[in-house]
């Protein structure tokens, strides 16, 4: 699984993502999470290959094998 931390800013028009810090501007942080080759990311109840969630939410996601199912 790979991690990259994402800045999010709320502007007048609307939200921006980015992986960009920008200095003495308001921002929260989001994790989004991708699952190696041949893995899937689960909650326990959802799979996904790519999820972004708050930063405390990330120890909720584990990489499995893909489930015959999903294949």
């Amino acid at each position: 699984m790979t991690k990259q931390i994402l800045y999010v800013y709320l502007g007048t028009n609307g939200i921006i993502e980015s992986p960009i810090h920008l200095e003495d501007v308001y921002y929260t942080r989001r994790a989004r999470l991708f699952a190696n080759s041949g893995k899937i990311l689960t909650d326990g109840k959802d799979y996904r290959s790519i999820v972004t969630c708050p930063e405390d939410e990330v120890e909720n996601w584990r990489e499995v094998d893909i489930p015959v199912g999903l294949r």
